[in-house]
């Protein structure tokens, strides 16, 4: 794993030694490339590396959608009957306190 290097020893690096270089902003010469995922999709909008490319800004929705499913867990609208699994009742038959 390369992390930063600058790009002209990665690249030496790369031909050098026998196995893959795996790069993190250590240019495009590496055998592959890493990302953060939490850095790609904009999970920390007042900070983005100088190495990545902000591919989402997702942030805002998960807080939304967090809150959401809080909210709804909270004032008891779900999970409701048709999110879980039923089963034969006869099969507790004997098992009640």
């Amino acid at each position: 794993m390369l992390e930063l290097v600058p790009t002209p020893l990665a690249e030496l690096i790369t031909r050098r030694i026998g196995a893959p270089t795996i790069g993190i902003g250590a240019g495009p010469e590496c055998d592959g490339q890493v990302q953060v995922i939490s850095d790609i999709l904009g999970l920390y909008p007042d900070f983005v590396p100088r190495h990545t490319r902000l591919y989402a800004h997702v942030a805002d929705t998960i807080r939304t959608v967090a809150a959401d499913y809080l909210r709804d867990v909270q004032q008891g609208t779900f999970p409701a009957a048709e999110h879980g699994s039923n089963m034969d009742a006869d099969l507790l038959v004997g098992l009640e306190p």
